[in-house]
C-alpha cells in the first residue's frame, strides 16, 4: 500500500511540477542512499522515461540493479526495441609517448593517434543481461622512425568480437581479436569470469579468473580477489589482488653464444654460419599482482581518476638455470580528468610505466635493467 501511495504521489508531482530527468535522477539517488532499493529502482525507471542527457547512464544502472537483484518483484517496465538496444560506442584519442631505458643517452619520443568504434547490442532475458559487441580499432604511430626500441609499425588494425553475460551475482566476458600490424597477422583470445561473493551498501566483493592467449606466443592466467564500489556520484573504486602466471617464447642466448664460439674457434673449417644455433624456449613467470582504479564523480559531471598497478614476478622456467634467477617488477601509475557533456566524455591524463629487471651476471650483458614509458593522453569517448 505504501508503494502504491508513493507511486500516486510521484505521478501527481510529475504532472504538477513537470519534473525533469535530472530531478528524477537525483531523487532516485536519495532513495538509494536511504537504502530503499525498490523505490530507487522505480525512480530510475521513471527518470529513464523522461528526455534528457542521462538516459544511457540511467539505463545502465537499471540493468545492474535487475541483474543483481534477480527477484520476481522487480518489474520490467521498460520495453526496449531492437533499435533502442543497439548502441555505438567509440573513442578518438592521441597519446604522446616518451620512452627511456638504461644506457640510452636520450629518450625516444613519438605518438599514437587512434580511433575505436564499437557497435553493441544489449538484451535482457529474465535475470540475465546479454551484450553482443564488435569492434574496429586503428592506430597510426607518429614519429615512428625515431622510436626504434619500441619497434612499432606505422599502423595497425584490430578487429574484435565480444560477448558478455551478466547475472545476479556473476559476470562472464569472452573475446576474440584479429590483429593486423604491418605485414604481421595474429589473433588473441581472452576470458574473464567474476563471481560476486557478497555485497554491502554500494560495495561488492568477489573472485575473478582471467585467461589470455595470443597465437604469436604470449599467454597469461590470473586469479584475483576483487572489490568494487559503484555510485552515480562520489567515490568509485575497483581493486584486484591476486597472482598472475605468464609464458612467452624467449631466445636461447647461451646456446647461440656457445655455437658462435664453436664456429669462431673451429680449426677444421667444417663449421659455418649455418651452424649457429637459433633456438627459442618457453619463458615462464609467476608472481603477485595488484591493480586498482579510484575515482570521484562530481555533480558538475567532472570525474577525477587515479590508478596504480603493481606486478612482481619470478622466472620459473626458461632456456637455462641462469634465466630462472631473473626477477621482474613493473608498475603503472597515472591520473585522468574527464568531463561528460551529453553523450560525450572528454578526458586528459598521464600514465607512467616503470619496468625493472633484476639480472644475474650473464644476462646483464643482454637485457635492459630498467625502462620508463610515459604517456600523455587526450581524447573523447562516446556512447550513442
Amino acid at each position: 500500500m505504501r508503494a502504491l501511495f508513493g507511486l500516486i504521489l510521484l505521478v501527481l508531482a510529475t504532472a504538477l511540477f513537470a519534473e525533469t530527468q535530472e530531478e528524477a535522477y537525483y531523487r532516485a539517488l536519495k532513495f538509494e542512499e536511504a537504502g530503499d532499493i525498490s523505490a530507487a529502482l522505480q525512480a530510475f525507471e521513471e527518470a529513464a522515461a523522461l528526455p534528457g542527457e542521462y538516459t544511457e547512464e540511467i539505463q545502465g544502472i537499471i540493468r545492474d540493479y535487475k541483474a543483481a537483484l534477480g527477484k520476481s518483484e522487480v518489474s520490467d517496465t521498460i520495453s526496449v526495441s531492437f533499435w533502442d538496444a543497439l548502441h555505438v560506442a567509440g573513442e578518438l584519442g592521441l597519446y604522446g609517448l616518451h620512452y627511456k631505458e638504461t644506457g640510452m643517452d636520450k629518450g625516444e619520443m613519438g605518438g599514437d593517434l587512434f580511433l575505436n568504434v564499437n557497435p553493441y547490442l544489449d538484451y535482457i532475458s529474465g535475470d540475465w543481461a546479454h551484450t553482443f559487441a564488435a569492434s574496429v580499432q586503428g592506430d597510426y604511430f607518429l614519429n615512428n622512425n625515431n622510436m626504434p626500441v619500441l619497434d612499432t609499425n606505422d599502423w595497425n588494425i584490430v578487429l574484435g568480437l565480444e560477448y558478455t553475460l551478466l547475472g545476479k551475482s556473476m559476470l562472464l566476458d569472452l573475446g576474440y581479436d584479429f590483429n593486423i600490424e604491418g605485414k604481421s597477422l595474429s589473433s588473441d583470445f581472452y576470458v574473464w569470469f567474476e563471481k560476486e561473493l557478497f555485497r554491502f551498501e554500494k560495495q561488492r566483493v568477489g573472485a575473478v579468473a582471467w585467461a589470455y592467449y595470443q597465437t604469436s606466443g604470449p599467454m597469461s592466467l590470473a586469479l584475483y580477489g576483487s572489490w568494487h564500489r559503484t555510485a552515480a556520484e562520489g567515490l568509485n573504486g575497483t581493486v584486484y589482488v591476486g597472482a598472475k602466471y605468464e609464458a612467452d617464447s624467449v631466445f636461447d642466448y647461451k646456446a647461440y653464444f656457445h655455437s658462435y664460439d664453436d664456429v669462431i674457434n673451429d680449426t677444421t673449417g667444417t663449421l659455418t654460419a649455418d651452424d649457429l644455433m637459433f633456438r627459442y624456449a618457453l619463458g615462464k613467470w609467476l608472481g603477485p599482482i595488484f591493480r586498482s582504479r579510484i575515482s570521484y564523480k562530481f555533480k558538475n559531471r567532472i570525474t577525477v581518476e587515479g590508478k596504480l598497478n603493481l606486478y612482481y614476478r619470478f622466472a620459473v622456467g626458461g632456456p637455462d638455470s641462469e634465466f630462472e634467477k631473473i626477477r621482474k617488477f613493473s608498475g603503472t601509475w597515472g591520473a585522468t580528468v574527464s568531463w561528460k557533456h551529453w553523450k560525450l566524455n572528454y578526458y586528459l591524463g598521464v600514465d607512467r610505466r616503470y619496468t625493472r629487471l633484476y639480472l644475474p651476471r650473464f644476462y646483464k650483458k643482454i637485457y635492459t635493467e630498467s625502462s620508463t614509458l610515459t604517456q600523455l593522453k587526450l581524447g573523447v569517448k562516446w556512447d550513442f
